[in-house]
């Protein structure tokens, strides 16, 4: 497609050229067949490897998009996490020059024009082009298991992406079915589109294709053999037990119960995930993708981000020399906070009013509080996500970043559990779960669905906070937006309903010109008022 390929960079444009140059072009530089890559692959296999090993790097790629060092949040999904967290009413910020994702806490970043818009678009669309790319050169239905791998890794990556973007660009699945969503690009129409564009296909359409992409995934990866991480590097590509938690938040989107119950029943069963202790979690940590509680991450390795430009160093609040220095600092809503029990081990997740956290140790806490005039100035403040191996300097950016943690998949099934008709049971599944790993005195009950469901997402709300989940489960179940009394500067200080058009992104004017395919864009929406506290 004109658009897709005119927003890539030459940077990822030569990067992913050069994963797969030997099976693009013979010695003598002559153009071969897809025919004829396809059997390069089925005689040597590992001719693909190197295609499919980029995958997890563009998840965290530095400058993927606009390959300028100047544009600071530029550094692949954390990027989007960040953006996205910063839309929802439980991460206040400051707004100053320094905080290069204020434009999502005043709504500003949903323009046509926007970075924001770009960043998202791109940093998915260009995952989706290097997916068809490995799809059109491996046969599907071929019985060699390496080529099974690879393509299941394709397939996976390729439908996360899609979700992404079915979330970012048209309000939630039920009820908007019908509704323009994004162009369907696959391995079998990439070359029409390039030349003729492609529309913006439904969004029927869009899931219809996730989860055919994560069904036969998995079904790839159950006849490897390939059912949990086996490490810590592992976590950055597809196992049955990942892309079956994607299919369970899918089914979540779509109010398929007993289809996301029993997805969230396997990768519990299968994953090899448990949860974080009362223990493990009453002191900052979320930095290590070998943590057994964590099932998909972006692994970050040396020399694989830039200094100040990654999320530590936009909001690790002990990053050293990052912008928690010059008051960028994350906090949570005050009310979200003021309302966790004090038995909750989460309650030490942030400071509390007068600044204090019994999770942080001395070192913890000087370094903290060496950024305000007092201590009472750190309210609120995030101690959940510490440096890497708890370093102040040196190669403190390079924390592992949680794309799916096993705790999440505890609350989908009892939320699925509840909304399917069985309350009893969920809610069996959510006190067992809190009251063993966040809070001994937690016993939650009703006869409501709907009421356990708003306590699951209160507990998500809290469990998830920064790991950009909060923004996709406000639109899910249709909530407002509302910032009112959580602590937030007053020019952001809003009210947005639900279904209001803010709360989705328009389709990049960029890709809007050059796809000829692409007659609509989504509704501008009014500028938020700010509402006096």
């Amino acid at each position: 497609m004109k658009t897709i390929y005119k927003i890539l960079p030459a940077s990822v444009m030569l990067a992913l050229m050069g994963s797969c140059n030997n099976l693009d072009t013979e010695p003598m530089g002559g153009t071969i067949t897809s025919q004829q890559k396809e059997q390069v692959t089925a005689n040597d296999p590992s001719m693909a490897e190197a295609s499919v090993n980029a995958l997890p790097f563009m998840t965290k790629q530095y400058c993927g998009v606009y390959n300028n060092s100047s544009v600071q949040s530029d550094f692949g999904w954390p990027s989007s996490m960040l953006f996205l967290d910063s839309r929802t009413a439980d991460m206040p910020a400051t707004t100053s020059g320094y905080n290069w994702f204020a434009s999502s806490l005043d709504y500003s970043d949903k323009n046509a024009t926007a970075r924001t818009t770009r960043l998202h678009w791109s940093t998915n669309y260009n995952m989706i082009y290097s997916c068809n790319s490995i799809l059109k050169n491996i046969d599907i239905n071929t019985t060699n298991e390496s080529l099974k791998y690879f393509l299941a890794q394709a397939l996976g990556y390729r439908a996360w992406a899609y979700f992404n973007l079915a979330q970012l660009y048209q309000f939630t699945y039920v009820g908007n079915e019908d509704k323009p969503c994004v162009p369907i690009i696959t391995e079998e129409n990439d070359e029409q589109a390039a030349t003729d564009g492609a529309p913006r296909a439904t969004v029927e359409e869009v899931y219809t294709l996730i989860h055919s992409d994560l069904d036969k995934a998995i079904e790839f990866l159950k006849e490897t053999g390939h059912i949990a991480p086996a490490d810590r590097l592992g976590k950055q590509f597809m196992t049955a037990s990942t892309a079956t938690g994607i299919r369970a938040r899918v089914n979540l989107v779509q109010n398929r119960w007993s289809e996301a119950a029993a997805d969230a029943s396997y990768v519990i069963q299968n994953s090899g995930a448990t949860p974080y202790s009362i223990a493990d979690v009453s002191k900052p940590s979320f930095w290590d993708a070998s943590d057994n509680s964590w099932i998909f991450a972006i692994d970050i390795e040396s020399g694989e981000v830039g200094n100040l430009h990654c999320w530590p160093g936009h909001f690790v609040t002990f990053y050293s020399g990052g912008y928690a220095q010059v008051g960028v600092y994350r906090k949570i809503n005050k009310q979200l906070f003021e309302n966790i029990p004090t038995t909750d081990v989460r309650k030490g997740w942030w400071c509390d009013a007068t600044g204090y956290s019994p999770n942080l140790d001395a070192a913890h806490a000087n370094v903290l509080y060496s950024y305000f005039e007092s201590q009472e100035e750190a309210a609120y403040v995030n101690t959940k996500f510490d440096t890497y191996q708890s370093m102040f300097s040196g190669m403190c950016y390079l924390n592992d970043l949680p794309l799916m943690r096993i705790e999440e998949m505890y609350l989908t099934l009892a939320e699925a559990q509840a909304m399917g008709g069985d309350t009893g049971t969920a809610l069996s599944t959510l006190n067992n779960f809190v009251s063993t790993y966040r809070n001994p005195n937690y016993n939650f009950s009703s006869s409501s669905a709907t009421d356990i469901q708003d306590e699951i997402w209160n507990q998500r709300r809290i469990e998830l906070w920064g790991e950009g989940l909060a923004y996709f489960d406000l639109l899910r179940l249709n909530k407002p937006m509302n910032r009112v009394g959580g602590g937030f500067e007053p020019s952001v200080c809003f009210n947005i309903p639900a279904g209001d058009p803010l709360l989705i992104y328009l389709i990049p004017q960029a890709e809007m010109q050059a796809n000829p395919g692409l007659t609509t864009n989504n509704p501008e929406g009014a500028a938020p008022t700010p509402i006096a506290e």
